[in-house]
């Protein structure tokens, strides 16, 4: 079984061109001031032109206004835009329909009974869903796993994604336990923070694709 690989917060051409080169299937550019791998839309513009076709660009936002979704959907036509904040089900559901794209709704898994309540709120409006650890002082991109025990039901019918902490030394114990079908890596093919190292990215992909 291929797992999905997504990998996040990438700003400069070196590591887009190793991501092309591997054809991982997403590509995350963050569009959020707060985070050390917010990148500008022109930043983000000629990142792109490193990328194959097979890679999926998602562009991530936090409570993002019309406006700059307008600005990056009509500078960038990302395959997916990423919603990353406190976005309502209704929220979602009006960006899909607003501009004709595809959603990757990220939640925290913060325990059993909270995370079933908000799969099944986002479901039925997400295309893919992330699954994140609790948020810390940044909404995602912090390096900290959560119990991927809470995964081991329920979540059949769902396209979703895990993140959170995963890194080289754990990715292989996190799809045993939570048997997922794709991966969302940021912080763990970092050598400092916001600093990726197309090295760690290559390790990472070729790992996951021989489990």
């Amino acid at each position: 079984m291929k797992i999905k690989i997504k990998i996040c917060g990438i700003i400069d051409h070196y590591s887009m061109s190793t991501i092309s080169n591997l054809n991982v299937d997403y590509v995350g550019l963050v569009f959020f001031e707060k985070s050390p791998r917010n990148i500008t839309i022109d930043k983000a513009k000629l990142l792109i032109k490193y990328l194959s076709n097979k890679t999926k660009v998602v562009a991530l936002t936090v409570n993002a206004n019309d406006q700059f979704l307008k600005n990056i959907v009509t500078n960038l036509s990302p395959d997916f835009l990423q919603l990353h904040g406190e976005e309502s089900p209704y929220r979602c559901f009006d960006i899909k329909k607003k501009f004709k794209t595809k959603i990757i709704k990220a939640i925290s898994a913060k325990s059993s009974k909270i995370l079933n309540v908000e799969l099944n709120k986002y479901k039925f409006v997400a295309d893919e869903i992330i699954i994140d650890s609790p948020k810390d002082h940044l909404p995602g991109g912090n390096g900290k796993t959560f119990n991927w025990k809470l995964l081991k039901k329920g979540k059949k019918n769902i396209n979703w994604l895990l993140a959170g902490g995963i890194n080289l030394s754990n990715v292989s114990k996190a799809i045993k336990i939570t048997k997922t079908r794709g991966l969302d890596i940021s912080s763990g093919v970092e050598t400092s923070k916001g600093v990726k190292s197309p090295k760690l990215i290559r390790s990472f992909v070729n790992k996951c694709r021989n489990i």
